[in-house]
């Protein structure tokens, strides 16, 4: 199968794309980059939505795939006059990300996978083929290190909404790291006694597995859909509220053996949702609209 991936690619691997792009790949498909971000950035808006147009129009493309990219919906619906066109949705379900050009692209694409179950249940009510897909995490960087802890706990993300309030409520110095991407964050994961997760809008970012992946013990809030993936004081531990969460870290503070057994289990747990997986659910949400789209030419 031939596809156009549009999204951000960087050589700093910093981009989730690039494993997504990898690991479509590895799955033998000719898949090629579109990388929109920059291409408007070098080359303006109306060369960049060109040069997309007449490489859709003239290549043959089974499915162009869009993950980021601002180009406007119209230009979604002319793709669609020469291949399916799918629509890859990562984000939680806030205004500034799921917004109303969003949503109407959800509607417009031939399907759309959504990694939050909270998302997915609003992209049903525009479009039937909607599919949940989880991100997971990239199995070549998000892995166990073997370094002694240096801090008892962390966060790792930016500080906004909540999370400053969560920090500051739990009861202990967190040591606060931005702008870890690939091998670093596995890193920081290792040299962490406890890693902090603090959800957005009922949905888990990928740092959940990607902590996890990386052999991190997770203390976090929950999360929709959490229950059906991960078992509370199994493969992580969740925390209920400000009096919670600072007991919970006392806790497992005082009693790095039980820390450690939860760790491992998580990391067992979550080797079914790496990026290859990912790539396996682009594919079959794919096929699934196909076999759809049969149906109704009968």
């Amino acid at each position: 199968m031939k596809i156009l991936y549009i999204g951000k690619f960087d050589n700093e691997n910093k981009s989730t794309n690039n494993s997504q792009f990898r690991e479509l790949s590895l799955l033998e498909h000719d898949v090629v980059q579109y990388n929109y971000p920059i291409i408007e950035q070098e080359a303006g808006t109306s060369k960049c939505i060109d040069s997309l147009l007449e490489k859709v129009k003239n290549d043959a493309y089974d499915l162009v795939l869009i993950s980021k990219g601002s180009m406007p919906n119209s230009v979604v619906v002319e793709m669609k006059k020469y291949s399916c066109v799918g629509l890859w949705y990562m984000d939680p379900l806030v205004s500034t990300s799921f917004s109303q050009e969003v949503q109407d692209r959800a509607a417009l694409c031939n399907f759309v996978c959504c990694d939050k179950l909270n998302v997915l249940e609003e992209c049903l009510k525009l479009n039937k083929n909607s599919y949940h897909v989880c991100e997971g995490f990239d199995a070549e960087v998000d892995k166990p290190f073997d370094f002694e802890h240096e801090v008892d706990l962390s966060f790792i993300g930016d500080i906004y909404g909540n999370r400053l309030e969560v920090l500051q409520a739990c009861g202990h110095q967190v040591a606060v790291v931005q702008g870890a991407y690939g091998v670093h964050h596995s890193q920081v994961v290792a040299k962490s006694r406890i890693n902090l997760n603090i959800v957005t809008a009922g949905g888990a970012s990928d740092r959940v597995y990607k902590i996890m992946a990386a052999g991190g013990f997770l203390l976090s809030d929950d999360w929709v859909g959490r229950e059906d993936m991960f078992v509370d004081g199994e493969d992580l531990v969740i925390f209920k509220d400000y009096d919670d969460l600072a007991r919970k870290i006392k806790y497992f503070l005082d009693n790095p053996k039980e820390r450690e057994r939860i760790a491992n289990a998580g990391h067992n747990t979550v080797q079914q949702y790496n990026r290859h997986e990912w790539a396996k659910g682009i594919i079959s949400a794919y096929w699934s609209w196909r076999q759809q789209e049969k149906g109704m030419v009968k």
